[in-house]
């Protein structure tokens, strides 16, 4: 049996055993909350613990039925007549590889290149990314993603992302109860579900990595195929490493005008600032050296290089993918206040229902 075999066998596992780890959720929080009615409205006798099953029940529902409202897309759907270069491209890449066609093209906050879809295939662009990746590097990028696509990893990956996202948002719930219970009496009857969610968030993890891995070498292999190992290998450690350093320098910059009270028109300019030729140099460093980890859901720059039999990297040369865009800078602009509010909550400094900077 080929490896590629196995791997799809323990694909359509993960899917059944995560199925019925939902549907056993989903009939416990029913459960629960039967037991907490029958303590506080239907004056019967349940289990004797009513009252804790039932405060436990409403923390699982929180959890599940936030999960049920899709989170809400972010970015720019980009139109033909903004970039009919980067469609060109895009239509070259999907046509030589003979998959469907890429249904939309998004421009999103941060730097990062990304497939998703169950039905609709969608390409998501970092905005980041136009100023600092070039057209060839961007090219080999896709040819990865759309290995994604020609393995149908979105397909897999959006049954078992609602199972994450059910439990990830109920360990959330849990967490929540315990930090806002005005008594630690209280408190702690919350703490089943959490022990319970986090358990099996580590569970998923842990069994959904070796999958998740295997995928990013064969997404890998079918990029090389299309460019050559070597190409893929530079585009891959450039582009990691403009991710690397955008995600490390920005939320600083953003944080630091944050607390001063400033806001920055456009985020992603103020980048260029930064990206220069010691700080590209540190970024490939500290991306080349990551260790990996058995959890992580991608395997390290180094081992994917070493897959490839790639053992030099070679200079990034090219016109930027910015070219490809007309008024570029229009997207950046308009991406900014999501991207600041997004590292603003999470550094603490703004509220979690702010909408808009202006």
């Amino acid at each position: 049996m080929s490896k590629y075999k196995i791997e799809s066998i323990y694909a359509i596992s993960m899917i059944i055993l995560f199925s019925t780890v939902y549907l056993t959720i989903i009939v416990l929080t029913l459960v629960l909350l039967y037991d907490g009615y029958l303590e506080w409205f239907a004056n019967k006798q349940g289990t004797e613990f009513g009252f804790y099953t039932g405060i436990i029940g409403l923390i699982l529902l929180a959890g599940l039925v936030w999960a049920l409202f899709p989170r809400k897309k972010e970015g720019i759907i980009l139109k033909k007549e903004d970039a009919p270069k980067l469609f060109e491209l895009v239509n070259e890449a999907v046509k030589k590889t003979g998959i469907e066609k890429i249904n939309t093209i998004r421009i999103v906050p941060g730097s990062s290149i990304a497939v998703t879809g169950l039905f609709s295939k969608e390409l998501l662009i970092g905005v980041a990314s136009l100023r600092h990746i070039s057209e060839k590097d961007f090219e080999a990028i896709l040819f990865h993603e759309i290995g994604h696509f020609a393995a149908q990893d979105t397909k897999v990956g959006s049954f078992l992302g609602v199972y994450f996202e059910t439990l990830q948002k109920q360990y959330v719930s849990s967490v929540n109860f315990w930090n806002y219970s005005p008594h630690y009496a209280i408190a702690i009857i919350g703490l089943p579900s959490l022990a319970m969610s986090w358990i099996l968030l580590n569970i998923f993890s842990f069994l959904y990595a070796p999958y998740s891995k295997f995928r990013e070498y064969k997404a890998d292999e079918l990029a090389s195929t299309n460019t050559s190992p070597q190409v893929f290998g530079n585009a891959l450690v450039h582009y990691a490493s403009y991710t690397h350093a955008h995600d490390t320098i920005m939320p600083q910059i953003i944080v630091e005008h944050l607390t001063k009270g400033k806001k920055l028109t456009n985020v992603y300019a103020t980048m260029t600032h930064f990206w220069n030729e010691e700080n590209a140099k540190a970024a490939m460093n500290a991306i080349l050296q990551d260790n990996e980890s058995f959890r992580d859901s991608h395997p390290s720059i180094k081992n994917r290089l070493e897959h490839l039999d790639v053992k030099k990297i070679g200079n990034n040369n090219g016109k930027p993918l910015k070219n490809l865009f007309h008024n570029f800078e229009n997207f950046e602009e308009a991406l900014s206040d999501d991207y600041t509010i997004k590292i603003g909550i999470s550094a603490g400094i703004l509220n979690r229902n702010i909408k808009s900077l202006d």
